[in-house]
């Protein structure tokens, strides 16, 4: 079936109504009913919005190579297809994917060392202090406001002391990043919420992380640390200018590298060596 982006939205928007106004105990079931639906009528979705694999794969290992070691362990958040799971494979000890729609095509050829599991969005079957790298890429934001909290209080425990959560996620002020773009001026697809530098930052250290910091750059050329209190500050200079203006502004390619959120925090541990 020929991808529709109209089709695709008005589907979207209806069931991310259904989400928005659901109980705690009903996205337990929701999460993965819903993602389940869109992607089984859409089963195309990321064809249809021009991201292609080989590029979805490069820059996030480029901005995760920096943390490679065959030694530890790594949890990814909303894998998909698992074909960055697959990847990672190769560069750590072990892997553990979660994911919520068990209607994704998954990759075949899963590594020895991979391991995948379907949950329901909330509840996740890991031992505290069991990995060593969280990884959330384009999550956080489809996350009910009601459940951020008691997430990354569960990403918390599962990760080893010193360990490293990494969360990638689209900034508010360029936005918004999901299928509304072209139709509403605000997210009202499946992205809950869009954060900037300063609310995320605050969420992680409420919740007991460390040393956050974002990363700017881009893959082919390396990702470097950048202090928060610098970015934040880009934040409010960038804000400042009137909506208008930012929309046209926001598909540069600098302005979308700036504000494109890439957070790293450490649970409180022994000071790490590499970093």
């Amino acid at each position: 079936m020929e991808y529709n982006k109209q089709a695709h939205f008005l589907l979207e928007k209806s069931l991310a109504d259904k989400l928005r106004i659901s109980s705690a105990e009903e996205r337990r079931v929701l999460y993965q009913q819903l993602y389940n639906e869109l992607f089984t009528q859409f089963p195309n979705i990321p064809e249809g919005l021009n991201i292609s694999k080989e590029d979805r794969l490069a820059w996030q290992l480029r901005l995760l190579s920096r943390f490679f070691d065959k030694k530890k362990t790594i949890l990814e958040i909303g894998a998909g297809d698992c074909l960055l799971s697959k990847e990672l494979a190769k560069h750590f000890g072990h892997v553990t994917a979660y994911e919520v729609a068990d209607s994704i095509p998954f990759i075949e050829g899963r590594p020895d060392n991979f391991e995948l599991r379907i949950f329901n969005g909330v509840d996740m079957a890991q031992e505290d202090a069991s990995v060593d790298i969280v990884y959330s890429n384009q999550v956080f934001e489809h996350l009910h406001t009601d459940d951020t909290e008691p997430l990354l209080q569960a990403y918390h425990r599962f990760l080893r002391s010193d360990g490293l959560l990494m969360i990638i996620t689209p900034h508010r002020l360029t936005g918004p990043h999901d299928i509304s773009r072209e139709f509403t001026p605000e997210a009202e697809g499946f992205h809950m919420k869009e954060y900037t530098y300063s609310e995320l930052s605050k969420l992680l250290r409420k919740e007991g992380f460390t040393k956050v910091r974002g990363y700017i750059g881009y893959s082919k050329i390396g990702y470097f640390p950048v202090v928060m209190p610098l970015l934040i500050l880009m934040e409010k200079m960038y804000g400042i200018l009137p909506g208008a203006w930012r929309r046209k502004i926001r598909g540069n390619t600098v302005i979308f590298n700036l504000f494109g959120i890439k957070l790293t925090a450490r649970k409180r541990g022994v000071i790490s060596r590499k970093l």
